[in-house]
């Protein structure tokens, strides 16, 4: 009789634990689910050196993030915003990623991102940066003029308020 109500024991142990564990994973793939917006304190223009007058310029605002280029325009770019894309959950700190997606799909079925935009990049305000994902490696995604002009760029700054 002893082992029976062990066993009844451990089923209610193993069924409890089964519960945590699901509903565990409701809510993290309803946190996965959600489309992060980007903040409003990154809200603003960027152009090289904070220069407004200079180009190529990265528009952000409610509507998204815009290209304004030689090569032309672009906007709002599909993008991926990520709060902790460097450090995982532990991270703290004020960058906030931008994953433009672009390209089609990858070989495992996710959308390409090959631009990366790091918005308060190095933990400095109102700077940002452009980086290509994983440059070289495997079959690099072909970037449309005005992608291309952002990323060979890859240093922006916020231009002051009033600025373009």
């Amino acid at each position: 009789m002893m082992s029976l109500h062990h066993s009844g024991r451990e089923t209610s142990l193993r069924l409890l634990y089964l519960a945590a564990a699901i509903s565990g994973w409701g809510l993290c793939s309803s946190a996965l689910a959600a489309n992060l917006e980007l903040p409003p304190d990154v809200y603003g223009t960027y152009a090289p050196g904070g220069d407004c007058a200079k180009q190529p310029r990265i528009i952000v605002n409610k509507a998204g993030i815009h290209l304004d280029t030689a090569a032309g325009r672009r906007g709002p770019l599909p993008t991926m915003v990520s709060y902790t894309f460097v450090g995982g959950a532990r991270y703290n700190g004020i960058q906030v990623w931008a994953l433009v997606k672009h390209g089609g799909k990858n070989r495992w079925g996710d959308d390409n991102t090959p631009v990366i935009l790091t918005f308060n990049a190095g933990e400095k305000r109102g700077a940002l940066t452009a980086e290509r994902e994983n440059p070289g490696k495997e079959r690099p995604v072909a970037l449309d003029g005005p992608l291309t002009s952002v990323a060979q760029t890859a240093r922006f700054r916020l231009c002051p308020t009033g600025s373009r």
